[in-house]
């Protein structure tokens, strides 16, 4: 996988079309996580926030990207229905697994440089009061891609 944006998002969009438990993938900043409807999406559902890239140079001769970004699995839930909370946040957890997995695997493909769960923490997230949604939330990164940073003279006056 290459670093560009459309790379990093098609790489997310096809873990969430292989897994057969997840039914729906969304990107977007973790505002409108917060602040969206709901009402056209599938559950249970990935979605990665919107990723970020750092870049670093290597001994000055190649620049290097690390994307960092969050994926959430959701799904939703009754709040008055604590047995059905329960359910979710099992099968939340487990869906988020199969992907942190899946991305393992990926890794020692040799899909992308760097990736660890050094560090990772599967954090719980409820909306009950929004959205009736609860599931699990991790930060990550992919790191020591090539960066897309090359210098191109036709583009300038």
């Amino acid at each position: 996988m290459d670093n560009t944006l459309a790379a990093f998002l098609a790489y997310f969009r096809r873990l969430a079309t292989d897994n057969l438990a997840l039914r729906d993938f969304v990107h977007g900043p973790s505002g409108r996580i917060i602040a969206g409807s709901r009402r056209e999406l599938t559950y249970p559902l990935l979605w990665l926030e919107t990723p970020s890239l750092a870049l670093a140079d290597k001994d000055g001769t190649a620049p290097l990207g690390q994307r960092h970004a969050a994926l959430i699995v959701l799904d939703s839930a009754s709040a008055s229905d604590y047995a059905d909370q329960d359910a979710k946040w099992a099968s939340t957890e487990a869906i988020a697994l199969e992907v942190l997995s899946r991305m393992r695997r990926d890794y020692k493909a040799r899909q992308f440089v760097a990736f660890s769960l050094d560090g990772t923490v599967l954090e719980a997230v409820a909306t009950l009061t929004v959205a009736g949604e609860i599931g699990w939330r991790f930060e990550f990164s992919l790191s020591d891609y090539p960066a897309p940073l090359t210098y191109d003279a036709t583009r300038w006056h």
